[in-house]
């Protein structure tokens, strides 16, 4: 044992190392939780709840990562270079059989166990014995046991229970009473109520010739029973007390310890009653169900899982586990594999389902079960569970065998049927994640992809049924979510039913409350596969899978469910919504906080289960959850340090005391990192009929829109918000939607469509009398006239809108329709009026200490600044005005700025930083889908170009600036990039 390096069967130890280099407790976990799975990839999902019981922090992925470079570090330290592996799949530590005290034990319980079979018994006790000296307490002592540690450490000590079983019949065969006693004594440490232990040691003692130690251990069981059982002895034990008390092993029944070793037993010839002898081979099982002629897809599973059960490593045997959702095709994946490795197996494949959404079926009969399929005789298995499940590990130690256990419940329930070393190999399906199951490799399964899933229909519903390339068809299997179950059971619809056409098929599959009523055929429903995770929750588990049902319509955050429950039991409740795949895990962000999802089929099943109370509840919960959203969004808003120009759904105080106040950074990450929630909350307020928190939520995060220029999320929840604010009658939202699209769409350049909505918003607010309103909209209809060289009418829009500001004393918008007035006289040439109408709004911005008003202010005084020739001033007011909307992480405002900042600087003769500035501000643009800035930019750095002399950078530039400006709808623009061109070629063709 001289090339041991790590100890694990007892205390953590790094043999032969002086003193502990690992002080440090995470990086024990960590180690010990490696070496409980050697030269296997454990999950970081598995790290973090051994490392935190279930409780990671945000940071759990980033801290396990630091962890894992110290403990590299403390190992080469420490002369164990042992290399721990990364992958996506995890972290692995790679240690040789003979270095690692536990795979050493197994190694040696595995040939003791061959020794014993082959009949050379003297020999296996010694190795056997070899095994049982490398245990030094209980595994991994000292250190606190995890969850995530219970699976191994239990079928370690189950395999040391078995192995002290067998040493102690080895012992007495062989007439060794002494080490028969000592392992007796051990025994009862962990056993102290087993009055036949007490016996046996007792009569060992006795047949060792200690009887003063036979006489101490009687009296020590009859006070242990009395005192914790209050029992006496029975009348085994009883006589082996007396049989101490008069000092005899002589005359008293054989405690089965001979003197000397026995000759080989006579041959007795059977008698008449006695069972005939079975000279018949024995045919190895092959219990696998029919495999579906029409199974398709799961290829690279198929591969991945064949590699892993047909692997040779002669030590551990290879455990699958497929999970998966229900209607995922976890059964139907294990049996194709089967029936594909058969010839890999040719001492049996068993099947066995454990019913683990029903009634799941008790460990002892299924050993039972697959001992018999074994062949082994019933009257040969022990009564003792852990002996039937000692004895099957030695049975599969040397067969090959394929076992499959269908639908388990949780780990513990198929852990006694794990073998133990040799090349069998079990596959195991579960609804369940089964993390802890000791040495599995995890294989969850997700839908189908598209591909998978068009090819099934067609399989399923026969030649020339579907033609996947149709729209019906792509209607159906969105409809069905590319669940396997779902698609399976929408192509046997087809199948039997031939005048069942695809359209109707997708018509009647279109409609969410029919949908899993239709998704049913024979015993195939999606609705019932569902309810079998569902009726294995507990009610609170239930309630938050209901509430997730009304809620989740797309990704959600857990703190968004925090509302109605603590967070620790939101998290209980989600960890075991994970575990049993009703929701899945969607992303995680660079901070570590997870995103959820759940498929489609399962939200509607969510909706649609419980009493008619309990749907109330789930609506009710979704309000709570909402109104939570909310507020928070009030509450981020109000750290901002500048005004939204725009009209907010809320004014005045908050709804609920602030807890805990956001400062700007911290409303502006919040944002960031629940951005993905707030549309999916906007669409399951409207589905759940909340349609007054719809329009609100959607107008409330318009600031944090407006500042990221979030284009697509603007569009999503402002459609939705529109709609809400019609159905509910409210039509100051209405007027806000309306006004909102309006200037999304002035920012896309979609210009018939922003005059649509500026002049609803305008009508609307104009009839209920909100001046406010009306002037934020006299803006946007400005900036459209301006756009579109109607300089006139855009001044008076501007003109009007300061009027409308002045009433409702809205020193914000004020400010800025006196800037946007400014730049309109500025294209007049008086810039006299524009200085004016520009002082006014800078001191209205610095008054109100809104510093991105004054930096949009300070690029109307850069614009009027150069148009007076005062290029330097100008260049300096832009800087400033970059710098502010950076600060903010604007980059909308800031691509603008960009282009303005590389003209100024053009000006300047600051060539190579004015290329800069403008090429940065055109890809602003085309990522923000900014036309305008784009276009700007682009003609701008086309004549940087030709200034310089640089002709086909010039004509590239140029050419892309007319395409934009084109493409925007500016025709005035395209139509000067041309002339430019036009003009730029003639000098080319003329020079």
């Amino acid at each position: 044992m001289d090339s041991l390096r790590y100890a694990i069967l007892g205390p953590l130890r790094l043999v032969h190392v002086q003193g502990q280099p690992l002080r440090a407790a995470k990086p024990r976990q960590l180690l010990a939780t490696l070496l409980l799975h050697p030269n296997r990839f454990v999950s970081t999902d598995l790290i973090a709840d051994a490392l935190w019981e279930n409780s990671p922090p945000r940071s759990a992925v980033a801290n396990i990562r630091t962890y894992v470079r110290a403990l590299r570090g403390v190992l080469q330290e420490a002369g164990l270079p042992a290399p721990i592996d990364t992958s996506a799949a995890g972290y692995s530590i790679e240690v040789g059989v003979d270095e690692l005290d536990a795979s050493l034990f197994e190694t040696l319980l595995a040939e003791g166990g061959h020794l014993r079979d082959a009949g050379d018994s003297r020999h296996a006790m010694q190795v056997l014995s070899r095994a049982y000296s490398l245990w030094r307490g209980r595994p991994l002592e000292g250190l606190p046991i995890p969850a995530a540690w219970e699976g191994s450490i239990a079928r370690l000590e189950a395999q040391h229970r078995g192995l002290v079983d067998t040493l102690l019949d080895l012992r007495l065969e062989h007439g060794d009473a002494s080490g028969a006693a000592v392992l007796l004594s051990a025994r009862l440490t962990d056993d102290p109520y087993d009055e036949q232990l007490w016996r046996r040691l007792v009569d060992a003692l006795l047949a060792a010739g200690r009887v003063g130690e036979a006489r101490a251990a009687y009296g020590k069981a009859v006070q242990t029973l009395a005192e914790e059982l209050d029992i006496k002895p029975g009348p085994e034990l009883e006589a082996a007390g007396a049989r101490a008390e008069n000092g005899r092993s002589a005359n008293w029944p054989n405690p089965g310890i001979p003197s000397v070793r026995t000759a080989e037993p006579e041959v007795v010839q059977p008698g008449p009653m006695a069972a005939p002898e079975l000279t018949d081979p024995q045919r190895p099982p092959s219990q696998l169900p029919l495999d579906l002629a029409d199974f398709s897809g799961r290829e690279e599973h198929l591969e991945q899982l064949r590699d892993l059960v047909c692997g040779r490593d002669p030590v551990r045997p290879p455990i699958a586990v497929i999970s998966g959702a229900p209607g995922t095709g976890k059964t139907s994946l294990a049996v194709r594999l089967g029936h594909l490795v058969r010839d890999s197996f040719p001492d049996g494949q068993i099947y066995l389902d454990m019913h683990g959404a029903t009634q799941p079926r008790d460990p002892a009969g299924a050993l039972t079960d697959v001992l018999l399929s074994l062949n082994l005789p019933d009257f040969a298995i022990p009564a003792d569970p852990e002996r039937r499940s000692a004895m099957l590990r030695s049975e599969l130690a040397s067969r090959r065998v394929l076992i499959i256990l269908d639908d388990v419940a949780t780990a513990g329930q198929v852990t006694p049927l794990m073998p133990g070393t040799g090349a069998s190999a079990v596959v195991v399906t579960s609804r369940n994640r089964l993390m802890d199951l000791a040495g599995a490799d995890s294989l969850p399964l997700d839908t189908f992809d598209d591909g998978e899933a068009a090819e099934l229909l067609e399989l399923v519903a026969g030649a020339g049924r579907v033609d996947r390339t149709s729209t019906a068809a792509e209607e159906i299997l969105t409809a069905c979510g590319n669940l396997p179950l779902a698609i399976r059971i929408a192509g046997s619809r087809l199948a039997q039913r031939p005048d069942l056409s695809l359209r109707e098929l997708a018509r009647r599959l279109g409609d969410e409350t029919s949908r899993l009523d239709e998704l049913s055929i024979g015993e195939l429903a999606v609705r019932t596969s569902a309810d079998l995770s569902y009726d294995a929750l507990s009610p609170e588990q239930a309630r938050l899978y209901r509430l997730i049902g009304h809620f989740a319509v797309g990704v959600f955050s857990a703190r968004a469910l925090e509302a109605v429950a603590s967070p620790a039991s939101v998290r209980r409740s989600l960890d075991r919504l994970i575990e049993v795949n009703l929701v899945r895990i969607s992303s995680v962000d660079h901070r570590g906080t997870a995103r959820y999802r759940v498929h489609d089929l399962l939200r509607l099943h969510a909706i649609g289960v419980g009493d008619e109370e309990q749907k109330a509840r789930a609506v009710r919960d979704v309000e709570i959850v909402l109104d939570a959203i909310l507020n928070k969004i009030r509450r981020a808003n109000a750290a901002l340090n500048f005004e939204y120009f725009g009209v907010l759904e809320h004014y005045g105080p908050l709804d609920a005391p602030d807890p805990a106040p956001f400062t700007e950074t911290d409303a502006i990450a919040w944002f960031d990192s629940e951005r993905s929630t707030f549309v999916p909350s906007i669409r399951a307020a409207a589905q759940n009929g909340l349609h007054d928190y719809a329009w609100r939520i959607a107008c409330a995060w318009a600031p944090y829109l407006d500042m990221r220029a979030g284009f697509d999320d603007w569009h999503g929840s402002h459609h939705q918000g529109l709609l809400s604010a019609i159905s509910c009658g409210d039509r100051r939202g209405e007027a806000i939607m309306h006004r909102n699209l309006g200037q999304l769409a002035l920012y896309q350049d979609d210009w018939d469509t922003a005059w649509h909505h500026l002049d609803e918003a305008a009508r609307v607010f104009g009839e209920i009398g909100n001046r406010l309103g009306t002037g934020v909209t006299a803006v946007g209809m400005g900036t459209w006239l301006r756009e579109r060289g109607r300089r006139d009418e855009a001044l008076v829009q501007y003109e009007a809108a300061i009027e409308a500001f002045l009433e409702a004393g809205n020193a914000n918008g004020e400010a800025l329709a006196r800037t946007a007035a400014a730049n309109m006289w500025l294209r007049r040439d008086d810039t006299d009026t524009a200085g004016r109408y520009l002082a006014q709004a800078f001191l209205l911005a610095v008054r109100r200490v809104d510093s991105h008003r004054e930096a949009k202010v300070r690029r109307r005084i850069a614009a009027l600044r150069a148009q007076q020739g005062r290029s330097d001033q100008a260049v300096r007011q832009l800087r400033r005005a970059l710098e502010i909307f950076n600060g903010m992480g604007d980059d909308h405002c800031a691509a603008y700025t960009r282009a303005e900042l590389g003209k100024a600087l053009v000006a300047r003769g600051e060539v190579a930083a004015a290329r800069k500035m403008l090429l940065d501000a055109m890809d602003i643009g085309h990522r923000l889908g900014d036309r305008s800035v784009e276009g700007q930019a682009a003609q701008q750095l086309g004549q940087l170009y030709v200034s310089t002399g640089n002709l086909d950078s010039a004509r590239r530039t140029l050419d892309r600036a007319a395409r934009v400006w084109q493409q925007a709808g500016n025709d005035e623009q395209a139509a000067e990039c041309r002339r430019e061109l036009a003009a730029f070629d003639t000098g080319v063709a003329a020079g």
